[in-house]
């Protein structure tokens, strides 16, 4: 137990001399995560995702800052880290969703009323026949 306490503090003890230094740019735009990834943190809390370029300027093996998370491999080609970041929402996604919305209310709306419509036709016409028989001009069969 002891040892673990010891290792936390030791992981938490930062070097001023040695800090990494990092610079991550964004890389293409915010686009919603694959089906596969959705329970990745960086999918969280909308379900998009942002590629970017971490360069480190101190030590190639330390990772990116919060809330980036590494693709590995690295290309070492480059001397950049390619990693995701949380985004938020999409806005030509969300305009969609809303427009579909939208729709779906407009396509209910319309039932609603052609079926009130019908209804109160069809209860007029059964009083119309009510009142006809109960004035006489509807003769019974025969």
């Amino acid at each position: 137990m002891l040892l673990c306490v010891v290792n936390i503090i030791h992981a938490q003890h930062v070097d001023p001399g040695h800090s990494p230094s990092f610079t991550c740019r964004p890389f293409g735009t915010c686009e919603p995560c694959p089906p596969d990834a959705l329970h990745e943190p960086f999918c969280h809390p909308f379900g998009n995702r942002q590629l970017m370029h971490c360069s480190n300027t101190t030590r190639p093996t330390a990772l990116p800052p919060d809330h980036v998370y590494p693709i590995s491999p690295p290309p070492a080609a480059l001397g950049e880290t390619p990693a995701w970041q949380p985004c938020g929402r999409v806005p030509a996604q969300e305009r969609a969703d809303f427009y579909e919305f939208v729709a779906c209310n407009l396509f209910f709306a319309a039932v609603a009323i052609g079926v009130s419509l019908l209804r109160s036709r069809r209860i007029e016409a059964h009083q119309a026949r009510r009142l006809a028989v109960r004035i006489g001009l509807v003769r019974g069969g025969g």
